[in-house]
C-alpha cells in the first residue's frame, strides 16, 4: 500500500509525510514545485492540483491519498483516483463548513466542492475539518519582533487554535485506520482563547511584552486584502466579529482519535518562541 501525500510544502502535509515515513509506510510525496523533499528523501513527484494533466502519473500505484482541497478540479481528481485504484482519501477540509452561512463563505464553499465530489464517488473518504490553526499566529511574528505590537480590529475575538502537529497526527491515523472511513472529524485545539490572550501567551513564551491595540475594521481589511482575495478577507473579518467576546467550546474529535489530551496554545507558543524574538 503506497500513500500519496499532497501539499508537502505545507505544515500539515509535511507532518503527515514524516509520520508515514517513520512508520515504514511506502509513501510518495507530491508537490506542484520541483523542490527537494522537505521530509528528507526523493524529490516530490510533480502534482499540480489545478492541472489534471499531472494527476495520472502521480496517482499510479497509489492506494491512499492525503489531499489538500483545490476548487475546480475535484471531479477530475476523483475520476483519476478511481481509475488508478485508490481506495481511500483523507481530505484536509475546513470547520468553516459547519458555521452558519457556509454557502456564502468562499472558504467553506471551496472545501465543500471537494467533499461533495468524494461523497458522490466510489472512494472511501475521511474529512478532517480543522478550525483555526495555531500557526496562524505566525503572521504576527514580524510586528512582534519589531516591537510594534499588534493592531487588530477584533482583539477579543475567540478561536480554538489547533497545533499543526495534531492535525498531521489525526490525518496520519485516518489514513491507516479504516475505523475512520466515512467519518467527519471536527478538529479544534483544547482551549477557546481570545486573540489578546494568544498574544499574551506568545509574549510569555518569547520573554516579551506584546502590546495589543484595537483598530477599525476598514484598516484591518486594507491590511488583509494586500495578501488575500477580498472575499476571503471579508469572510475572516465577519467571523472575527461574530466571535468577538464570545468563547467557543472545544470539540472532542482530536482527543478521541489520538486517545490523549491535545497540545495547548501555550505549548505551541513555547515551541515557536524563536520566531517572535
Amino acid at each position: 500500500m503506497t500513500v500519496l501525500v499532497t501539499g508537502v510544502r505545507g505544515r500539515v502535509g509535511r507532518g503527515v509525510l514524516r509520520r508515514l515515513r517513520d512508520a515504514g509506510v511506502p509513501v510518495r510525496a507530491a508537490s506542484a514545485g520541483g523542490e527537494r523533499d522537505p521530509a528528507g528523501g526523493e524529490p516530490p513527484v510533480h502534482l499540480d492540483l489545478g492541472d489534471p494533466g499531472t494527476f495520472p502519473a502521480a496517482l499510479k500505484g497509489i492506494r491512499r491519498v492525503f489531499l489538500y482541497a483545490h476548487p475546480g478540479t475535484a471531479q477530475q481528481f476523483v475520476r483519476e483516483a478511481v481509475d488508478a485504484g485508490v481506495e481511500h482519501v483523507v481530505l484536509l477540509s475546513s470547520l468553516a463548513i459547519d458555521a452558519g452561512g457556509a454557502q456564502e463563505s468562499p472558504i467553506a464553499r471551496l472545501h465543500l466542492e471537494v467533499e461533495e465530489a468524494l461523497r458522490s464517488s466510489a472512494l472511501g473518504w475521511t474529512f478532517v475539518r480543522p478550525g483555526a490553526f495555531a500557526a496562524n499566529a505566525l503572521q504576527w511574528a514580524a510586528p512582534i519582533r519589531a516591537g510594534r505590537g499588534l493592531r487588530l480590529a477584533y482583539p477579543d475575538t475567540y478561536s480554538e487554535p489547533v497545533h499543526e502537529g495534531e492535525l498531521a497526527e489525526v490525518a496520519f491515523r485516518a489514513l491507516l485506520d479504516d475505523a475512520h472511513r466515512g467519518a467527519v472529524l471536527r478538529i479544534t485545539g483544547p482551549e477557546s482563547l481570545s486573540a489578546r490572550r494568544q498574544a499574551e501567551l506568545i509574549g510569555q513564551a518569547a520573554g516579551l511584552r506584546v502590546a495589543v491595540e484595537r483598530i477599525g475594521r476598514e484598516e484591518q481589511r486594507a491590511q488583509l486584502i494586500a495578501v488575500l482575495p477580498e472575499a476571503f478577507a471579508d469572510t475572516m473579518l465577519t467571523y472575527q466579529e461574530q466571535r468577538d467576546g464570545r468563547p467557543g467550546t472545544p470539540l472532542p474529535d482530536a482527543e478521541r482519535v489520538l486517545g490523549r489530551s491535545t497540545v495547548s496554545f501555550a505549548a505551541w507558543a513555547r515551541e515557536h518562541a524563536a520566531s517572535f524574538r
